[in-house]
């Protein structure tokens, strides 16, 4: 299910941009955003990959490269993969959890 997920996210960001698609796997977005959507929805919100919509990943994908943006040069600063991953994950929290409230309602 995690494969499917990831999956996904990369069809998502290869939408959104195509000249990304020949190195679509190594690129930041699918590194660092793409996995930090992942993290955020299954790890910390206890999702279940079946149960997350193509127009939560849709939003979070794009609130995260806005976020990415945002703090490029912090991100860039820490050196360790999995630390960047939690940061952002932790700014899409937030994000998440308003989308499923307002689902909910």
């Amino acid at each position: 299910m995690m494969h499917e997920l990831n999956a996904r996210v990369v069809k998502i960001i290869g939408t959104k941009y195509p000249r990304l698609r020949p190195m679509i796997r190594n690129h930041p977005y699918t590194k660092v955003v793409g996995l930090s959507v992942i993290k955020c929805l299954v790890d910390v919100m206890q999702m279940q990959p079946e149960e997350i919509s193509d127009e939560l990943l849709v939003e979070m994908v794009e609130k995260g490269i806005d976020l990415y943006h945002a703090r490029e040069e912090e991100i860039k600063a820490i050196p360790v993969l999995e630390h960047k991953r939690r940061l952002l994950c932790s700014l899409l929290q937030e994000i998440a959890t308003n989308h499923v409230e307002a689902v909910a309602c």
